[in-house]
């Protein structure tokens, strides 16, 4: 009878652990850059306009005249079959998006910081025998998965520029 209460008391402890950990946060909550302004290097367009529409609303502006520049190293998609129906059809997609970045300061070409990793991947349900849904699906599961990595990155980038303007 006492196994329960102490059970119970843990679970609760374990996740105020988690909730009080400085890297989680909820999805989506940025931190602002204290920069006025940054450069895209490299990368894609999408990747630009997604950045630039989150970076807007919080004072930052994207122009290619910038002190600061957000140097893509390497940005990769990768799509793998995650699992296979009873006749051998694709059922299951695996979605991976990965970029890697370095703030650099325009001057001087120094880095501000070492090369960023950011990974995201997202499963997704597979219908062979409709295309045009699946399609979709995956088009609105990349979208998420730019948003995703966008938020990351802009909160990444608030850190070095705290550390920048720390020097």
């Amino acid at each position: 009878m006492t196994l329960v209460p102490h059970r119970t008391l843990l679970l609760v402890l374990a996740t105020l652990l988690l909730t009080a950990c400085s890297g989680w946060q909820l999805r989506g909550q940025t931190h602002t850059p204290q920069f006025e302004s940054v450069t895209l290097a490299g990368g894609t367009a999408r990747l630009r306009y997604t950045l630039e529409r989150e970076l807007t609303p919080l004072g930052v502006l994207l122009h290619n005249e910038s002190p600061y520049v957000i140097r893509v190293i390497d940005e990769r998609w990768d799509r793998r079959t995650a699992a296979v129906d009873e006749r051998g059809r694709i059922a299951e997609l695996e979605l991976h998006y990965e970029l890697v970045w370095q703030l650099i300061d325009r001057d001087t070409q120094a880095p501000l910081n070492p090369p960023r990793h950011i990974r995201a991947l997202r499963n997704l349900a597979y219908y062979p025998d409709n295309i045009t849904a699946s399609s979709d699906e995956e088009e609105m599961i990349r979208q998420d998965l730019y948003d995703d990595i966008v938020y990351r990155l802009i909160n990444q980038l608030a850190d070095a520029s705290r550390k920048v303007q720390q020097d």
